[in-house]
């Protein structure tokens, strides 16, 4: 994996975040779907975990302690939430630096062997863990859209069929 690829795709994460969470309130982000489901706001706070901990794996220092996004695990109490607008600040800074990052990641380090792979891989390094990570984003960046349509807001994304898709 190319780290000009990870940059782009990291990159378009951003936008995409940015795109579905306009107009949302701190108060929408915590309210789950009716059929049930993750919040908004968790699935914010756990990219951005992934973010966090995805520049430990390129080697530089997470810009956040990680029990910071312990709430964002497979618990979730939405009393220990952090506000919407904190976790985006935290999103955006992250990508800041893993662009950084991966500008001086060099190929040596993205094929050496990652200290876990998701999948079980034992052939897993830390260029194909980092892909794992972007698309796990993608996923959870994708259901963002979903929750801001469940919460009544206008796609910020065009869906076929709407004004603005091609």
């Amino acid at each position: 994996m190319s780290p000009d690829v990870l940059t782009f795709q990291f990159g378009i994460g951003g936008f995409v975040l940015a795109r579905n969470l306009a107009g949302v309130t701190h108060a929408e982000s915590l309210q789950a779907p009716p059929q049930g489901g993750n919040t908004l706001n968790w699935m914010v706070g756990h990219v951005t975990r992934a973010r966090n901990q995805a520049l430990g794996l390129i080697g530089v220092t997470p810009l956040y302690d990680d029990a910071a996004f312990s709430n964002y695990g497979p618990r979730f109490d939405p009393a220990g939430a952090l506000p919407l607008d904190e976790i985006v600040a935290r999103f955006t800074a992250l990508g800041s630096a893993l662009s950084a990052a991966l500008a001086g990641v060099d190929a040596e380090r993205l094929a050496a062997p990652a200290p876990f792979s998701p999948s079980g891989n034992p052939q897993e390094t830390i260029g194909t863990l980092l892909a794992s990570i972007a698309f796990h984003e993608a996923y959870h960046l994708g259901q963002t859209g979903l929750s801001r349509r469940l919460l009544g807001h206008r796609g910020a994304l065009p869906a076929p069929g709407e004004a603005g898709h091609d």
